[in-house]
């Protein structure tokens, strides 16, 4: 397959960086296969918004439904027993629980360092409580394969959080649960485990079912129907980020060893979905040695297909005036993760201001992020790091505000808020207000 490489910003904005308004993109094919779950055309907003409403009219039985239809596994019981757990775990790679502990160990204490700390000011006699949700729901991608990193990267900072039971909905595999899925979730000390995925399992966490608990708050990575599935359920349970089809953009300069960034950006393509991998850089000539090393690359990758796939239809080399510019173009597509292979890379870092995650050099490779660097490598997509944050401790909590004001306080504010009260026509307010400078009146 060929690279492309465009030359220019407005190039880039236009052919590599360009966000069409959805926040997950679903081709014609995929929507079409989803149409026929409910035997009409559906747009893609349309259709999980109708698995959400069945989902919550027939529990369960919607569930096998439109697993059935889509052709997903459907267990006898969509609950994993605690003996199904640890025979599966036993059959993963025996070195495999020693890597998961030394990844487990570093998410765990950079989450740790995240808890927030309740606070009271007696002089103001106003504070703030942190208070963990009492359930989590967690959705863990398992088309592709078993993503056991995702399982920590999510249940661990939940539990640092305080939450009383993290569950975990994934893909059914012929035989049941994947054995590294089980053994991750062991790590991760999650609480129960159960066999459905895809935008019904988001349904059945938000709205609870017979077999699946409702959940207070749900963090699920996966495709664009998971995002979309997501997006739709907001306010029935907690949302904090919508982790989509992944994404990289790669600035570099000409010391920037192009292998190093061809490598980067296949270990995201090969994701699918598609993926997005992008570099930008202002090396004419370094672009097209990146594309060149994209292709040698590829020709061995097992997932070949699928990663050029991703090249084909979001992938790229942008050429671009310098490495400003590049910045500027970075933070307008404000992109999952953001890696910085370049000479200077802590000058870049002060000017970006839009990514999930930024990458500072080349040690600091995106995939030890994905594996074992510590921050949840759950992060938001579809241009959501403009205001979005990572999954981190943050989004299994809740503030709670406190007010104990003492007596002086409360009378010398209150002819204040009474006034105020007035000035929005409301006696009632005003009179409350007022009774706490004379409890004796009306």
């Amino acid at each position: 397959m060929s690279i492309r490489i465009v030359h220019g910003a407005d190039a880039v904005r236009r052919e590599l960086i360009a966000r069409h308004g959805e926040l997950a993109v679903v081709d014609e094919a995929a929507r079409q296969r989803a149409s026929a779950v409910f035997g009409e055309s559906l747009s893609p907003r349309e259709f999980v918004a109708r698995v959400v409403e069945r989902v919550r009219a027939d529990g369960d039985a919607a569930l096998r439904e439109i697993a059935a239809k889509v052709g997903d596994q459907i267990p006898s019981q969509f609950e994993v027993s605690p003996d199904e757990l640890a025979d599966a775990r036993a059959k993963a790679l025996p070195d495999l629980a020693a890597d998961l502990e030394v990844a487990a160990e570093r998410i765990r204490a950079f989450h740790q360092r995240q808890r927030p700390t309740d606070f009271f000011d007696d002089a103001s006699g106003v504070g703030q409580r942190w208070i963990p949700v009492d359930r989590a729901g967690i959705h863990i991608p398992g088309a592709s394969g078993p993503l056991a990193s995702s399982v920590l990267m999510t249940a661990i900072p939940a539990r640092v959080a305080g939450v009383r039971e993290v569950v975990i909905c994934t893909a059914a595999a012929e035989d049941g649960i994947d054995p590294v899925i089980a053994l991750a979730a062991h790590v991760a000390e999650v609480d129960r485990v159960f066999l459905v995925s895809g935008a019904q399992a988001i349904a059945a966490m938000a709205v609870g079912t017979a077999s699946v608990p409702r959940c207070d708050a749900v963090v699920a990575p996966g495709n664009a129907w998971v995002v979309l599935a997501t997006r739709e359920v907001f306010g029935l349970t907690g949302i904090s980020v919508l982790p989509g089809p992944t994404e990289t953009l790669v600035i570099a300069d000409a010391t920037a060893d192009p292998a190093d960034v061809a490598a980067d950006l296949i270990a995201q393509a090969e994701h699918g979905g598609p993926a997005s991998p992008i570099a930008l850089t202002d090396s004419a000539a370094l672009a097209t040695d990146i594309a060149r090393e994209i292709e040698r690359q590829l020709e061995s990758l097992p997932r070949n297909e699928v990663a050029a796939d991703s090249f084909a239809v979001r992938g790229g080399v942008g050429v671009v005036a310098d490495l400003d510019e590049a910045v500027t173009l970075a933070n307008e597509y404000a992109p999952e993760h953001l890696c910085l292979l370049v000479d200077e890379p802590e000058r870049l870092l002060n000017g970006v201001r839009h990514a999930g995650g930024v990458f500072v050099g080349a040690g600091s490779p995106e995939v030890h992020g994905d594996y074992v660097a510590g921050p949840s490598h759950v992060m938001p997509t579809g241009g959501t790091a403009r205001f979005a944050s990572p999954c981190g401790v943050y989004a299994f909590l809740k503030s709670m505000s406190v007010v104990r004001l003492g007596a002086a306080d409360s009378q010398r504010l209150a002819p204040v808020a009474a006034r105020m009260a007035r000035a929005e026509r409301l006696e009632g307010h005003a009179r409350a207000a007022e009774r706490r400078r004379n409890p004796s009146g009306p």
